[in-house]
């Protein structure tokens, strides 16, 4: 069945409160609650009929295909919790052949190319981003610490949304405070250090293309109740909202969003269900760049995405994951040499020396002591 659905109706199919994400479940059954969101999803989108809908500006939607994500994203999940995840894997692979025939929104960036995200502007200028790690002392720190774990430390890897225990990535957020709350830190009682992150485009150091995959879109962000709140560093502009195509990818994405998008219930567990679908993901998006192998250029996926550490922090910004995908840059720099070429960063502070977050964020932004990792 294939619908066009007007403004007003596509506002009617996401104006339900138990669609919005990201969403807190009482942690018992995993499969059972994402079948009864994607049941409920899919009871929304057929109660559509073309008989009421108004044809101005119409939105096109396939519901098989809907049905289709639905069904395998559940699979996934019954394989994984039956202790098959080379089928679960399968099953998300196939979600992704759908998805990327009609991608939500996917940011391209080359040695040819511009990479400035909506909604990630800072006073017109390109997107910056920030990272904040914890240290045990108050010394000086060079770049390398608030880069991704190194390659020698993988024990230290602990399992986190979008990547498995003992793969480092590089985690990243648009503000000080949402990559603080991420860790659940309070950089004025901890030895905190901060950096800010931009990549690098210069033709004659990086050959690198990047790719964003798009998951920091909610249902609220098209009906206004995000942009309308103060409080929301995550703005999305209106004319993406509004854009046809982006609304019918969007109604075809929700099902993967909404499956990454669960606040996990206990954080003290060794294994957490919520994850299960974000970590089949980047296991894609890391075949993803294993398949490109023979391209001049070198790749690197990553995943833009709003926090689901609490309903407060999704609308502190957004949050970039960019897993490691090359080799040991060197002997003494045991860090990604993909990653490690593709971002510059300031050397890092520690934020208790700075009045609050918002202070060290203004400070850090006036920063033009960008370099590699590695540099003095």
């Amino acid at each position: 069945m294939i619908l066009d659905i007007s403004d007003s109706t596509f506002k009617n199919v996401l104006n339900d409160k138990s669609l919005y994400l990201p969403i807190r479940w009482n942690g018992f059954d995993f499969a059972s609650t994402l079948d009864d969101l994607f049941s409920h999803y899919i009871s929304q989108i057929k109660s559509i009929s073309n008989e009421n809908s108004i044809y101005y500006n119409p939105i096109h939607m396939n519901v098989e295909s809907i049905n289709l994500i639905c069904c395998l994203l559940l699979k996934a999940v019954d394989h994984y919790l039956n202790g098959f995840p080379s089928k679960a894997y399968s099953s998300l692979e196939q979600v992704m052949d759908l998805l990327m025939d009609k991608p939500l929104k996917i940011y391209q960036k080359s040695v040819m190319e511009q990479f400035v995200p909506h909604g990630c502007y800072i006073n017109g200028d390109d997107l910056k981003l920030f990272r904040v790690v914890s240290v045990e002392d108050n010394k000086p720190y060079p770049r390398e610490r608030v880069f991704h774990t190194p390659y020698n430390l993988r024990s230290k890897v602990s399992t986190s949304r979008y990547s498995i225990a003992g793969y480092p990535s590089l985690y990243l957020g648009t503000t000080l405070a949402l990559c603080c709350e991420e860790i659940h830190m309070n950089p004025h009682q901890n030895f905190t250090l901060a950096s800010m992150f931009e990549l690098e485009r210069t033709l004659e150091y990086t050959n690198t293309n990047i790719r964003i995959i798009e998951l920091g879109v909610k249902p609220q962000d098209f009906l206004s109740i995000n942009n309308d709140n103060e409080n929301n560093e995550r703005r999305i502009p209106n004319s993406l909202l509004k854009d046809n195509a982006v609304r019918s990818a969007y109604l075809l994405w929700y099902p993967l969003i909404a499956s990454c998008s669960y606040i996990r219930t206990n954080k003290n567990d060794p294994f957490a269900a919520e994850y299960i679908i974000p970590q089949l993901l980047m296991q894609w998006v890391r075949n993803e760049i294993g398949s490109n192998k023979d391209n001049e250029y070198d790749q690197l996926v990553g995943i833009r995405y709003f926090s689901c550490a609490s309903v407060k922090a999704s609308n502190m910004g957004f949050n970039y994951v960019f897993p490691t995908s090359g080799k040991q840059k060197s002997a003494e720099l045991p860090y990604c040499s993909v990653l490690s070429k593709s971002f510059r960063l300031t050397n890092p502070v520690y934020i208790h020396e700075y009045d609050n977050l918002r202070t060290c964020e203004w400070w850090l932004k006036k920063q033009n002591d960008f370099d590699f990792i590695g540099s003095l």
